[in-house]
């Protein structure tokens, strides 16, 4: 609810206060007086678009300043910006010729969007061009839901979008990320392939590589092997000869000489280096002659080896550790595609419950756009649409991958004036004065349920007169009754019927030739002088004065 407006520096506007109460305020004056520069002073001061043309001639800027009653909303907005708060909120915007702007709540400098979700809770406005809510046909489920008796299943299903939302995303982002991957898998996978077929051994090119050697020089390997072994083992040879000396130090081994006991150890480690010479000829000699030390198969598995240690421009001993980082990787992968199937069941079950709850909330919303079309359809025939069919049709839409915030319905409500025309979009069918009488029906019909306590409407009378206006009077003051209402207003009938009328005035200023607005609030007998002006126009007669004292007294 607005409290007061304050308004310093606009256009023909030096200073002005006014204070409001509730109920049903109407704004009247002349054509030109200035009543559609207060409503652009309030717009501006909640958030409207910047608009340097207010700020008067001779000044550097315009103050504009509401203040406001406090709500929880506004209570816990101040609290979240450590601004302090009481029953009083001031809300305040400077704005500058360049077209600059600042806005203040009880002078803490916020930004315009805070003003804007501050204000959309305060006020809302209609006239030519802020009834977007019912002409935009996306906006119907909203008027609908408005009045329905299921806000915690709005906000269930709410969250439920949003939740399913992020794990979309989520889970598009890591298809995204693996399709852009999954060549690089391909081939990781090949790589491993490979060395796996490979089965390289540790060391295994080195060993190899001696086994190359010792293949290439396998017949003088052998005959030089043969030498010594027959070197060692012929008679009179090495073994004979160690076991004649070994058999004299028998002898003298019994007088435990020190010399004789170290000769004879020396002569005990010569006979077991003999003997492991000759398992050593053995060993190479079977080496030699074995099947697996054939030249063509070690070259073809060198080859092999080689081969891939250049592809992958790794040494052999390192295509091992090469083939566990890839193993690695692909590991890797294979989690994040598991980690995407979880992901993708939840999503799973949380839209079996998002339909659930879809179907529960379009059942209890149909109830709701029932009795809400039977109540404005009453409200449009009170306001003289005598053959005018109002309603509401829902369908299903294709829920898809984003379920939306409001279900799966779609609401488009749709009206015939006549008899003889089919049902169409509101703004397809109404006229501006059938426009203004249907979103007033829609207002009477949500006001007892409305968040917004201020109500402002521009010449929402505009084209119509006689009972017609009156009934649009009347429903502005039913209206009043639970929301406060501003009405800038040329009919006689609806200005009878307010609550508090001020008259909006532009007068020369004593000596000079610049004009100045005056705002005045009237009381009984100025507001019979000036619904007679409305009546009658420029020159006021007594029939105008009896017509409007019938109007006021009508109202009483």
């Amino acid at each position: 609810m607005i409290l007061s407006l304050s308004i310093n520096n606009v256009v023909f506007i030096d200073n002005l206060e006014i204070d409001f109460r509730e109920g049903l305020i109407v704004f009247t004056g002349e054509t030109g007086a200035g009543k559609s520069i207060i409503l652009e002073s309030i717009s501006l001061a909640l958030g409207a678009k910047s608009n340097p043309s207010l700020v008067k001639n001779d000044c550097e800027s315009s103050i504009i300043t509401l203040v406001v009653k406090n709500t929880p909303f506004i209570e816990q907005a101040c609290k979240d910006l450590l601004i302090l708060d009481n029953n009083e909120i001031y809300i305040k915007r400077i704005q500058f010729k360049d077209g600059r702007t600042k806005s203040y709540i009880n002078d803490h400098l916020v930004s315009l969007s805070i003003i804007k979700s501050i204000s959309s809770k305060i006020i809302e406005f209609h006239g030519q061009d802020q009834d977007s809510t019912f002409m935009d046909k996306s906006r119907h489920i909203d008027i609908i839901d408005s009045i329905g008796s299921y806000q915690p299943e709005l906000i269930t299903i709410a969250g439920l979008s949003l939740k399913m939302s992020k794990l979309r995303d989520m889970i598009s982002e890591k298809h995204q990320k693996l399709s852009e991957i999954s060549n690089q898998r391909s081939y990781l996978e090949e790589i491993c392939n490979e060395i796996e077929e490979l089965d390289l051994d540790s060391n295994e090119e080195k060993i190899l590589l001696e086994k190359r050697k010792l293949a290439m020089e396998k017949s003088k390997v052998s005959e030089s092997l043969a030498n010594i072994k027959s070197i060692i083992h012929q008679d009179s040879g090495i073994q004979d000869l160690t076991t004649k000396i070994y058999g004299e130090i028998s002898k003298i081994i019994s007088i435990k000489n020190e010399m004789i006991n170290e000769l004879n150890e020396d002569l005990s480690q010569i006979d077991s280096i003999l003997k492991n010479v000759s398992s050593t000829i053995e060993a190479i000699q079977q080496e030699v002659e074995s099947e697996n030390n054939d030249i063509d198969i070690i070259e073809q598995r060198l080859f092999s080896i080689k081969s891939l240690s250049r592809k992958y421009n790794l040494l052999s001993e390192n295509l091992h550790d090469y083939y566990l980082q890839i193993k690695k990787q692909l590991n890797l992968l294979n989690s994040d595609y598991n980690e995407i199937n979880k992901l993708e069941e939840n999503y799973a079950d949380l839209l079996k419950e998002y339909q659930a709850l879809s179907g529960e909330l379009s059942q209890k919303r149909r109830v709701a756009a029932n009795e809400f079309d039977q109540a404005v359809l009453q409200e449009l025939i009170d306001l003289k649409f005598p053959t005018i069919s109002f309603k509401s049709f829902i369908e299903k839409s294709k829920i898809g991958t984003r379920p939306g915030p409001k279900g799966d319905d779609i609401v488009t409500i749709k009206i015939s004036t006549s008899e003889d025309s089919s049902p169409d979009l509101i703004g397809n069918i109404a006229s501006g004065g059938e426009l203004s009488r249907i979103i007033l029906a829609i207002k009477s019909v949500m006001s007892k349920r409305h968040q917004v306590k201020t109500l402002i409407f521009d010449e929402i009378d505009s084209g119509v007169s006689g009972a017609t206006a009156t009934a649009i009077g009347k429903k502005l003051s039913l209206i009043s009754q639970e929301l406060q209402i501003f009405s800038v207003t040329h009919s006689p009938q609806v200005a009878a019927i307010a609550h508090h009328h001020y008259l909006i005035e532009k007068k020369q200023k004593n000596g000079d030739s610049e004009s100045g607005i005056i705002i005045s609030e009237l009381d009984s007998n100025q507001r019979t002088e000036e619904i007679a002006r409305m009546l009658s126009g420029e020159s006021i007669t007594d029939q105008a004065r009896e017509a409007a004292k019938s109007l006021q007294n009508n109202d009483e």
